[in-house]
């Protein structure tokens, strides 16, 4: 039911929960310790609820951002639901809710994962566990999408994660590339989400750049895009990507005067 309910059945708009203590109320099941006083255990569920709420937002746009959610990832999601955090059957409908809330709106990525960091920020090891179920989601499905690479990047820009820490995560799910990037001894670089974008690497000659900024501008061009019959939704992503790919471009040749 789960799996279905993550790709594909239509659900109605998203109710007001995961607020406040509604939000632990409905997405914990740990049963309260003797020895807690009631407040504290209330203060528990909802600072917990409310971390939940931002794990299945920020992995849903994960998740969705190489075009379509898998069945691998979804079982990730399940998995995480049953036996990770233990949700019982009303809390996984309600992160399902919020999941595909989250996977078919228009808010950015960006967004999510700024207004997690606004509320935790100063809880360091919740921001390194949401880094690593980022890494988790992108590595579902046994590959690295550009565009995956691309929102782990800007996850670790906004989350202040140096360069060290993401490889040491990365590591974790990609052996290969952890290599490759403690041969190159890299340094976290703000331009790292734009190489990201354009498939490029900072190593890259400017020649190089070009010819990869020009085949995704023509791959992406709206012009084209509605030329081929593309659908409204497909024709706002692709304004959207065309956008990016401009502004990533803009800031490497910036950098590189």
């Amino acid at each position: 039911m789960i799996l279905f309910d993550l790709m594909n059945v239509p659900l109605g708009g998203l109710i007001g929960f995961f607020v406040g203590s509604l939000a632990g109320h409905y997405l914990l099941d740990k049963p309260r310790e003797t020895t807690d006083s009631e407040s504290t255990f209330r203060a528990y569920q909802r600072r917990r609820g409310e971390f939940l709420f931002h794990v299945f937002r920020l992995c849903a746009k994960m998740a969705k951002s190489d075009g379509a959610v898998s069945k691998p990832e979804v079982t990730l999601m399940e998995n995480l639901m049953r036996n990770h955090f233990r949700l019982n059957d009303k809390s996984r409908s309600q992160a399902i809710r919020v999941w595909k809330q989250a996977k078919d709106s228009s808010d950015s990525f960006d967004q999510y994962a700024r207004a997690f960091y606004h509320e935790f920020g100063r809880e360091r090891h919740q921001v390194m566990n949401m880094m690593d179920l980022l890494f988790a989601t992108a590595a579902a499905d046994g590959g690295l999408h550009p565009r995956e690479e691309e929102l782990l990047l800007r996850a670790a820009g906004i989350f202040h994660i140096g360069r060290m820490q993401y490889d040491r995560i990365k590591s974790r799910y990609y052996q290969t590339n952890y290599r490759q990037y403690k041969q190159q001894q890299g340094k976290w670089s703000a331009l790292d989400p734009h190489y990201a974008i354009l498939e490029a690497k900072p190593t890259d000659s400017l020649e190089i750049i070009k010819k990869k900024y020009r085949a995704l501008a023509v791959k992406w061009h709206p012009d084209k895009m509605l030329a081929n019959g593309a659908s409204s939704e497909a024709l706002r992503h692709a304004q959207e990507k065309f956008q990016k790919i401009n502004d990533a471009y803009d800031k490497i040749l910036e950098a590189r005067k």
